[in-house]
Formats: structure tokens, C-alpha cells, sequence
């Protein structure tokens, strides 16, 4: 008598993996819709929109912090290149100081005769026969640009001690912002202060 054999079962079908190139990302790789981006650019730009005076002034007043540093790094370069070189190093400002026209302020580090170098807003120093230009910076005038004044035309950094010919006050400001002098003694160091509303942690100008 014939045995039955027993019929096969239907195999159920495997999903086939999709194969992709590179690692698969977490959460199975979803990305952002279309609407979710413009969500999230509308919040950002909300969110830069009513912060924006406040946001405008703290980069206005670090701007205005970073250019008094580096005004005050000039005037150190200035005396340890005289002392280092045993040589007179001569800080020279100008530029067209007319609010109307004035395209802004420069100044000058240079060795040799008082007044050998002058600065230029749009080309490089030029300067007399025996006068070499160290460093040249100009300072271009406009709203949230810092300006930078001096009440006297140079400095002359002596080679022997590091003295200066006649102290002065070079001031870095901003309108609305604030103001931070450097007082260069006839010994050649500097005091830097702030003006009153300025904030900085330097101690408030007299």
C-alpha cells in the first residue's frame, strides 16, 4: 500500500535588505522634511531677529575690544624695537580726519628721522631715504568701525632706554559703544583705562 507523502509547506517570502553605501545612521537614517527645515529656519531667524540690537552691540564691543589690543601691541612693538635694535622707532598717525570726507585714520611704525615715514589709507608707506617702515595700519571709517585718535601727530621711542620724546593718549572708539584710551608715559609704558559705559574689565578713565 502506498505511503502518502506529505505535501511541502509554502515558504513565506524574506524581506530583501536594501543595500546602501556607507554606514547606516541611527534611528534608521530619517532625515528632515522639507517643512521641518523651514520650521527650524524660521525659529533661527526669529530668534536672530529679537536679539539683534543686543547681538549687533556685544560684536560691535568686541570688535572695539580687539582693535585696543592691537593698538597696544603696536605701542609695545614700537618700545621693544628701539630698545631691542638700539635704534629710535618713530609711531607716526594720519589719514584724512574729516568726518564729512575722511575715509578714516592710519599710522606708522618707522625707523630713522622724525616724520621719514607716512602712512597711506590706500597704498603702502612711503618713506624718505633713510627711514624703513616696520608696521603700517589703517583704520577705515564707518558705522560699528573703531576709530583711532591721538592728541599728538607721532612718538618717538628712544633706542637707548625705551623712553618717548612726548607722552600722549591714543584713544580706540566707537560711537554708541564706548572708548579705551592707551597713556603712554615719557618712560614709554602704557596705562590702558575705559571710559565711563564702556564695558571692560579695565578700570574707568579719570
Amino acid at each position: 500500500m502506498p505511503t502518502a507523502l506529505p505535501l511541502p509547506l509554502p515558504v513565506p517570502a524574506l524581506p530583501v535588505p536594501a543595500f546602501r553605501d556607507g554606514p547606516v545612521p541611527p534611528g534608521g537614517g530619517r532625515g528632515f522634511s522639507l517643512i521641518e527645515l523651514l520650521v527650524s529656519i524660521a525659529i533661527v531667524a526669529l530668534a536672530a531677529m529679537l536679539a539683534g540690537p543686543d547681538l549687533r552691540d556685544w560684536l560691535w564691543r568686541q570688535r572695539l575690544v580687539n582693535s585696543a589690543q592691537a593698538v597696544l601691541g603696536d605701542l609695545q612693538l614700537a618700545r621693544s624695537e628701539a630698545i631691542q635694535g638700539a635704534r629710535n622707532v618713530i609711531l607716526r598717525f594720519g589719514g584724512d580726519e574729516s568726518p564729512v570726507t575722511g575715509s578714516g585714520r592710519c599710522y606708522v611704525l618707522h625707523t630713522g628721522p622724525l616724520g621719514g615715514c607716512g602712512c597711506r589709507m590706500d597704498t603702502p608707506p612711503v618713506c624718505d631715504a633713510g627711514a624703513q617702515a616696520i608696521k603700517q595700519m589703517r583704520w577705515t571709517r564707518g558705522r560699528g568701525q573703531p576709530e583711532v585718535v591721538s592728541n599728538v601727530p607721532s612718538m618717538l621711542f628712544s633706542g637707548r632706554q625705551g623712553t618717548v620724546s612726548v607722552s600722549g593718549t591714543v584713544e580706540v572708539r566707537m560711537e554708541g559703544i564706548g572708548a579705551i584710551r592707551h597713556i603712554v608715559s615719557l618712560t614709554g609704558r602704557v596705562r590702558s583705562c575705559a571710559a565711563e559705559g564702556t564695558a571692560s574689565r579695565l578700570p574707568r578713565c579719570a
